[in-house]
């Protein structure tokens, strides 16, 4: 996630824009909040793209089909406008981290969270293919891991009037895809059965797959569905709704956990969550005013603060040496007594941000960090805390923690007294005998806007 650029959108159709979640060749996806608090992802598509009729009748489709696949294993559409100025579409706000980040982050999922992965895909892919809709493009990139299942998304090559040869990703395409044949239902159930195996597996799954060992030994039965799924005939492999009886009938091995996924991959999805919560702002303040006070730094540093009143936007100049004060020139004036000198106002307070550690630990390491200037400690004891200043006139503070620890911890932040993050780790709810005895790594942050000093009207 990332601060919003200078000619990035601010609002569209009711939502506010607040960070950039990510950017394509097509379009570019932000994060907004609808009027009513509603987190939305709103895609909105490249000018230069939205000025080509064919990109902007592609979108038209992609937005159906998007809403005709929308469900509970894909998010649904809240509102879009593909024929205004400016083509967009707002889904659901999903706080998930994609598969392949996963994988690539904390390796293979194990047996039984791929099995829900499995059911949890082939519902979709029934609700999709219900709705008239081939996706044409599952893959890991385009699932995303939430903690209460998979989401499916990403219907760009769906919408496709007549998708060209190879439409689709090398390694997750079915042989007809690669023909460059029409590809039907059964295409999207043999990129599934690649997806499962890119899982549990990391191999086998073409040039995007990083190398890796074979599907758990131990789960014939997913070992076979994933087999199923990618026959080179279309018409041997199972259809949805049939991947989805096989793995009802059959639970696979062991008692599947309370939590779907292993702990490090639910706290990345609960860092997220918090990240969308506290959105890096923007830079604030116009381009020129920016530039003044950028200006007035380097001037005071070198001739002195009279030459600063030459930038002032009000446009006044300093006087003249020959018009100056007597004041100005050092001399008494005409009273024979020296003025007072002016009253100065005190600088404001600075904002405190403090960093609070609880739990069992023991805490590895630590590395704390505001407005980008790291401290890294090691083997600390909890409780722990730090406070750290910083001067109002920066107008917001970042604050970011990255830890490794054993046992249970709550971190939390404040700024000025008031908490703005608060999370738990490993995320609540996953039983000891599933999560392992550690060390647990946990990241996150964010950035808080305070109010500007007094007298400062942010002219």
């Amino acid at each position: 996630m990332e601060p919003l650029e200078h000619d990035d959108p601010r609002s569209l159709g009711g939502h506010r824009i607040l960070a950039r979640l990510g950017s394509g060749a097509t379009a570019v996806v932000y994060l907004g909040r609808s009027r009513g608090g509603r987190l939305v992802a709103v895609k909105v598509v490249h000018a230069e793209r939205a000025r080509r009729p064919e990109a902007r009748d592609h979108f038209v489709r992609e937005v159906a089909a998007t809403a005709a696949a929308g469900g509970v294993h894909s998010p649904p559409v809240v509102g879009a406008d593909p024929d205004g100025r400016v083509p967009w579409m707002a889904t659901e706000f999903v706080p998930s981290v994609p598969l392949h980040e996963a994988v690539e982050r904390f390796g293979p999922l194990p047996g039984p969270s791929v099995r829900r992965l499995a059911a949890g895909l082939a519902e979709a892919l029934v609700a999709v293919h219900r709705a008239g809709v081939v996706h044409r493009d599952v893959k890991p990139a385009n699932v995303l891991l939430t903690a209460d299942g998979p989401k499916l998304v990403d219907f760009g090559i769906a919408a496709a009037a007549q998708p060209a040869a190879l439409a689709g990703t090398p390694g997750f395409m079915s042989p007809e895809q690669v023909a460059g044949a029409p590809a039907g239902p059964a295409s999207d159930v043999y990129s599934l059965g690649s997806t499962l195996a890119y899982a549990c597996a990391r191999a086998g799954t073409g040039d995007d797959a990083p190398p890796g060992s074979a599907p758990d030994p131990d789960d014939a039965a997913l070992r076979t569905l994933i087999a199923d799924c990618r026959r080179l005939d279309p018409a041997e492999r199972p259809t949805p709704a049939e991947l989805g009886e096989r793995l009802a009938r059959d639970p696979g091995p062991g008692t599947p956990p309370a939590a779907w996924l292993p702990a490090p991959v639910l706290a990345a999805i609960d860092a997220h969550a918090g990240e969308a919560a506290n959105p890096p702002l923007a830079p604030s303040g116009s381009p020129r005013r920016r530039l003044l006070l950028g200006a007035a730094a380097a001037v005071a540093a070198g001739a002195g603060a009279a030459v600063l009143l030459a930038l002032r936007e009000d446009g006044q100049r300093p006087p003249a040496e020959g018009n100056a004060s007597p004041a100005a020139r050092g001399s008494t004036p005409p009273s024979g007594r020296p003025e007072p000198e002016p009253e100065t106002e005190p600088p404001p307070e600075p904002v405190t941000v403090e960093f609070a550690l609880t739990g069992d630990g023991p805490v590895e390491k630590l590395t704390y960090a505001v407005n980008r200037k790291p401290e890294t400690l090691k083997d600390v004891s909890l409780p722990w805390r730090k406070t750290v200043k910083v001067p109002r006139e920066n107008g917001s503070a970042a604050y970011s923690l990255d830890l490794s620890h054993h046992g249970e911890i709550t971190y939390e932040v404040r700024v000025d007294g008031r908490q703005v993050m608060s999370q738990r780790s490993p995320a609540p709810g996953i039983p000891a005998a599933v999560r392992g005895p550690g060390p647990y790594s946990a990241e996150a942050g964010g950035e808080v806007a305070f109010g500007a000093p007094p007298g400062d009207t942010g002219a």
